[in-house]
């Protein structure tokens, strides 16, 4: 196929000719593959991206144009796609905990910490008080449960809770210095 066969190909994919599509995909997968292959080192990702690119071109065709050759643009598309992959893929590896094991073990020491002084704030409330908010958020129980429960009105449980929450954002102040 010679520059002026994909291009007419081209235009028949624009006027929506499936079979000039698959000639091209034909001609061109292979090498694509290799290509993006080359600059991402992993074949199915490789593959992914050449086979989104004709995609692309499927559901876009009249918006594309080909301003040297349809090889060149297909190449071109590729790869940057495959930037673009690589890009995202060092954004994520950022994260990855085993590239950052003490930052994640000093957060899971803080977390402990935290949870450990919340534990602390529920056992200054008074029994009844802490009572209740423990069935309200570790056994998510509604107000209404826990009124039935322990045979109280509901209003006794809202006034309840409100002063555990009320205790425990001053106790918990005095340690974070945050609210």
């Amino acid at each position: 196929m010679t520059n002026d066969t994909d291009i007419i190909c081209f235009n028949r994919i624009q006027k929506g000719n499936e079979e000039s599509l698959r000639l091209l995909f034909d001609r061109y997968y292979v090498l694509l593959c290799r290509y993006v292959n080359s600059l991402i080192d992993d074949q199915d990702t490789a593959e992914d991206i050449v086979q989104g690119v004709f995609i692309y071109i499927w559901g876009h065709s009249q918006d594309i144009v080909i301003t040297n050759s349809v090889r060149t643009y297909l190449f071109a598309a590729c790869r940057n796609k495959a930037l673009n992959h690589l890009r995202d893929m060092r954004k994520f590896t950022r994260f990855v905990p085993e590239q950052h094991d003490s930052v994640y073990e000093e957060m899971a020491v803080e977390t402990d910490d935290l949870h450990r002084l919340i534990e602390e704030a529920v056992m200054s409330l008074p029994e009844k008080c802490g009572k209740i908010f423990r069935m309200s958020r570790e056994e998510e129980l509604s107000y209404k449960e826990i009124a039935k429960r322990e045979g109280i009105s509901v209003k006794t449980v809202e006034a309840q809770m409100y002063t555990a929450l009320k205790r425990l954002k001053k106790y918990l102040t005095t340690y974070l210095k945050v609210f």
